[in-house]
């Protein structure tokens, strides 16, 4: 007895790329579009940034670290971190 072999069909291996592929493209359409927004905050005068909640500083920060990494998150940390010391602070010791 001979064992049979057994293949995936082809639009198996083809689904598989075509999805690592549209998942690779949406992840580089985010990280676009989440550098682009912090280049419009960056055109935030510094009252404004205010206003909101951030610095000049924060963006800066944001910006620091692996190109590939999404600095609107990293901006979400910086930002829930001082939130979180701040209101350390109102409550005191």
């Amino acid at each position: 007895m001979r064992a049979e072999r057994t293949a995936l069909p082809i639009t198996a291996t083809r689904t598989g790329f075509a999805a690592r592929l549209a998942r690779v493209a949406a992840k580089a359409w985010r990280l676009w579009e989440s550098r682009r927004a912090m280049r419009q905050l960056n055109h935030l005068s510094d009252w404004e940034l205010r206003d909101i909640g951030l610095s000049r500083e924060d963006i800066m920060q944001a910006y620091e670290g692996p190109v590939l990494d999404d600095p609107i998150r990293r901006l979400q940390e910086i930002t829930r971190t001082r939130a979180k010391a701040e209101a350390m602070m109102r409550r005191g010791p």
